[in-house]
């Protein structure tokens, strides 16, 4: 009986040691598992930090050169209105008004003269024109007998401005 109680005994204690066994085997699984996730959690970390930090660096080095042009900017800006106060302090002194007021009884127009090429001008000139281009193959003069033969583009403006007067 003694042998029967120690075998039994001895099986339980077995079984014990055997379910330990399995759980720290379970539990050394699970650790493997938790610390290979892990590993592979920090590597991406590193690699998004790394990426961060060349963002980082590059937007840094972005903002100083913005940071540059803004301040150029700036400058030139105050320098503008410095300049247009000083203009506006010449325009508006003293001397300025009265310079302006004897320019306004010192120039009187008297006479108004207008002159209008007529077609036959224009076609003498154009003739004369493109007979040199031609004579000396010069393309300039060639460009300059096709913009008389056009007739200048202020030609209208002139027209417009002699009806108003």
């Amino acid at each position: 009986k003694a042998f029967e109680e120690l075998m039994a005994t001895k099986l339980r204690e077995l079984e014990t040691l055997q379910a330990t066994l399995k759980q720290q085997e379970l539990d050394e699984a699970q650790k493997s598992q938790t610390l290979a996730e892990s590993e592979e959690l920090m590597d991406a970390t590193k690699a998004q930090l790394e990426a961060d930090e060349k963002f980082f660096d590059q937007t840094k080095a972005a903002c100083q050169v913005k940071a540059s042009e803004w301040s150029e900017r700036t400058r030139l800006r105050t320098m503008e209105l410095q300049g247009v106060n000083k203009a506006i302090e010449i325009l508006s002194s003293p001397d300025a008004m009265k310079t302006f007021t004897n320019a306004t009884t010192t120039f009187v127009q008297l006479s108004l003269l207008t002159h209008h090429r007529t077609a036959n001008q224009g076609r003498n000139v154009y003739k004369k024109l493109s007979g040199l281009a031609r004579r000396f193959h010069d393309l300039s003069l060639a460009e300059l007998a096709a913009k008389v033969k056009a007739g200048g583009h202020f030609d209208k403006v002139i027209v417009s401005i002699d009806k108003m007067m």
